[in-house]
């Protein structure tokens, strides 16, 4: 497959679903058919001594990240300039790394029986505590300076640990092929005008960044709590070092964009079926597990309760970050949301006006402009900020009723025990919702269910039997421990 192709495609069908199967059959094609490309993977995976085979699939999640879904098209940044400072930023890692070499350095290696992966707030540590009770010694690797009191857990904060490279353990040899490589791939780069080094840049990062941390620690187990942020090289260099099992969680649901080319021995979901779409989609997961909640758990079900900070509610909006590109897979989204979903609920507002109804976003929403002025004249009060320890759940227990266009929360909540509801305008927000399977009754699909269940809310119904919701959300309660069990007898 030539540059032109990739750089030129488009996908033909109106479908989520197909579009982004295209999607990452183009790219697979492209990784493995381009004889530049190939040629410089052969040189990296020589250079690295990592199997080609791992370098290739860590391309493929590189190279969708440079996709829009919104403008349809691959954003490759192939100016000269780009590809000198992309240059620079290899030039200085690898140099860095040569001069390591010469410094003195300990071979001695901790083991843990498990590593955590992602954490980035002191909200994380909290979540991972539970998860690390069930082991004997945790690592946790956060990219921001986070704190922790448990006297099983370490934390290591990876972006101070990065330019640490005095325990690497790779060879001077190596150390200086992986400088000459780069000048090849940043020669080639200008020569066909094409950015390889953007791919190559981050694959170097990966392998130094968890190179390094593998010289130094090991554990039985890996686990990440985002399935969408899974990494096939560190998977590759954490078995190297000793591992046994690497696992993810499914922190949302398996949007169809987030849910491509996703590698891990196991899949931790919150019910029955689901993830399943990701091996569809160029991933490789060999087990698929339903444990529940990991977020629920932590923040609801063995959580203090502050329900006192929040106020009484008869409908509770749960939001969602929007203006997201990974929202926007199909055509049809934005005319579901805008033009109907918000107009709905400004309508429920206007035929219940003694209602009081809140929009509750996530303390990370980053703002929408758009359905800020579509509600203004409205009865919703648009809520931020968390007052609670429980976060948006605490906000959602206390609602006579929970709606949402596309929270996780929907999910969570039906499976432990507060009945939710999905508002899907038409039925179309099939990019959302593939794999779930006993969820229709859960997607109010036009206006009139909507004024119906609103009209019907009950606080009573807070005690609905959650018991045949296990493809939705398995109940949450012990949802740490079965990771735990799972990750140690599961046998892959």
């Amino acid at each position: 497959m030539d540059l032109k192709t990739i750089l030129n495609f488009r996908p033909k069908n109106k479908e989520a679903l197909e579009n982004i199967k295209d999607l990452t059959f183009v790219i697979q094609k492209f990784v493995k058919e381009n004889i530049l490309f190939q040629f410089l993977i052969e040189n990296m995976s020589q250079t690295l001594n990592i199997p080609k085979s791992i370098i290739e699939k860590r391309s493929n999640q590189i190279i969708i990240k440079s996709y829009n879904i919104e403008k349809q098209k691959f954003i490759f940044k192939n100016s000269f300039l780009n590809f000198s400072k992309d240059f620079l930023i290899i030039l200085s890692i690898t140099l860095f790394l040569i001069l390591s070499f010469f410094i003195k350095k300990k071979k001695v290696i901790k083991k843990f029986d498990l590593i955590c992966d992602g954490l980035s707030s002191n909200t994380d540590i909290n979540r991972h505590k539970l998860l690390s009770k069930n082991f004997h010694s945790t690592l946790l690797l956060s990219n921001k300076k986070v704190d922790i009191n448990n006297e099983n857990t370490r934390i290591l904060f990876t972006k101070s640990e990065f330019l640490n490279l005095a325990s690497i353990d790779l060879s001077f040899k190596r150390r200086l092929y992986l400088i000459l490589i780069s000048f090849k791939i940043f020669l080639k780069s200008i020569s066909y005008g094409f950015n390889f080094l953007s791919i190559f840049k981050v694959i170097i990062y990966d392998f130094i960044k968890y190179k390094k941390i593998y010289s130094q620690y090991s554990a039985k187990y890996y686990f990440n709590y985002k399935f969408y942020d899974t990494n096939p090289l560190q998977n590759y260099l954490f078995k190297e070092a000793g591992g046994i099992k690497t696992s993810c969680f499914q922190k949302s649901l398996c949007m169809l964009p987030l849910s491509c080319f996703v590698y891990s021995d196991i899949f931790f979901s919150l019910g029955e079926e689901q993830g399943k779409i990701c091996n569809d989609l160029g991933g490789e997961i060999k087990l698929f597990k339903p444990v529940g909640s990991f977020f629920i758990e932590s923040t609801w079900l063995k959580q203090k309760k502050d329900l006192e900070k929040i106020p009484d509610i008869d409908v509770l909006i749960i939001g969602m970050n929007v203006p997201w590109q990974y929202s926007t897979a199909a055509e049809d989204f934005k005319n579901s949301y805008y033009n109907k979903f918000i107009p709905w609920i400004k309508k429920i507002s206007e035929d219940f006006p003694d209602k009081k109804i809140f929009y509750k976003h996530h303390s990370n929403f980053i703002g929408d402009t758009k359905e800020k002025n579509l509600l203004s004249q409205t009865n919703v009060k648009i809520i931020v900020n968390d007052d609670s320890i429980n976060s948006t759940y605490a906000w959602a227990f206390k609602s006579k009723i929970n709606l949402s266009f596309g929270s996780t929360m929907i999910l969570e909540l039906n499976g432990n025990g507060k009945e939710a509801f999905f508002i899907d305008p038409d039925g179309l927000n099939h990019q959302w919702f593939h794999g779930i399977k006993n969820l229709e009754k859960y997607r109010i699909q036009n206006y009139e269910s909507l004024k119906e269940v609103v009209e019907n809310c009950n606080i009573e119904k807070n005690n609905f039997s959650s018991q045949n919701n296990s493809f939705l959300c398995l109940k949450s309660d012990n949802t740490s421990k079965v990771i735990a069990e799972i990750l140690k007898e599961a046998k892959i």
